[in-house]
């Protein structure tokens, strides 16, 4: 009977060990969602200003990624973003572009498919005001485009930046962009010239990229070829121009018909290249490029 004793009493004090090594191994479970939430580090609010700087920064970073991202740019856009930009074409007339999101990253992703990399630096601020949830910053933009390791242009740009705050986060509302002619500076432009058709050799097609103080302008000229006796007349859109014993001149251009010597060309396409960079984009472009 004695053994019979012992052996139980062993028997539960063995159990009872157990059971007190099994409670020392469990974990405290982890606290439901809502408190692991509530626990997680809240998200560093922006400021306009920081917005804004961040914005560039990721614009920045998508021209000259490998992989880019354009999320890490529309993040900082409201949703009903609008851009507005005023430029003066090579004719002088003032030209108004408004685009909304999508139209914006077209041009940003058209840019960026031509294996042209854009920097934009803000260089000085002129106004900076926020008023409850409405918040303006207008400051002076340095934009630098370049293709491999030429540089396209280095040109200014005043821009108006308006910033809302949407559910505590800054958003940028709309940019309106006027050129500023402070200074420019053009390297290149890139260009493309083709036949319009193949079998012939007298209508090209000419497709020019030229700074206009904020970004590139893209422009397609319709260019014809015709002989007239000893002389070809060359039309390029709305000018006129003749081309005798190798020597282009001006006939008809921006409704001036005093003649002026343009240049010498021996071929077709020599000619086109010599009145793109010459005459109509000479005060955009200080040579062209091919563009790739």
């Amino acid at each position: 009977m004695k053994k019979i004793v012992l052996l139980s009493l062993f028997t539960f004090v063995g159990v009872f060990l157990s059971f007190g090594q099994n409670t020392k191994k469990q974990t405290i479970p982890p606290p439901p969602p809502a408190v692991a939430a509530a626990q997680k580090p809240a998200e560093k609010v922006l400021s306009a200003t920081e917005v804004l700087n961040e914005y560039y920064a990721n614009l920045n970073n998508y021209f000259n990624s490998s992989s880019p991202n354009l999320d890490q740019v529309t993040k900082f856009l409201s949703a009903d973003f609008l851009f507005v930009r005023n430029t003066e074409n090579v004719d002088g007339r003032v030209k108004t572009v408004r685009w909304n999101t999508e139209e914006a990253l077209r041009d940003m992703k058209a840019t960026k498919d031509l294996n042209i990399k854009g920097n934009r630096t803000i260089t000085k601020v002129v106004f900076n005001q926020t008023v409850n949830n409405l918040a303006n910053i207008s400051a002076i933009i340095n934009l630098k485009y370049t293709q491999d390791t030429t540089v396209l242009a280095d040109v200014y740009a005043y821009s108006s930046h308006t910033l809302v705050n949407e559910g505590g986060q800054w958003k940028i509302r709309n940019i309106v962009t006027d050129r500023v002619a402070e200074s420019q500076y053009i390297g290149s432009c890139p260009c493309r010239i083709t036949r319009t058709n193949a079998d012939r050799n007298d209508l090209f097609t000419a497709r020019v990229m030229y700074p206009n103080g904020s970004s590139f302008e893209t422009e397609e000229q319709n260019i014809t070829f015709k002989e007239q006796g000893p002389i070809k007349v060359i039309t390029v859109g709305s000018n006129i121009y003749t081309w005798k014993e190798n020597i282009v001149y001006t006939a008809m251009v921006a409704g001036n018909n005093t003649p002026e010597v343009v240049g010498k060309a021996t071929n077709n396409s020599e000619a086109i290249m010599l009145i793109l960079a010459k005459n109509i984009y000479k005060r955009n472009c200080a040579k062209f490029e091919a563009l790739k």
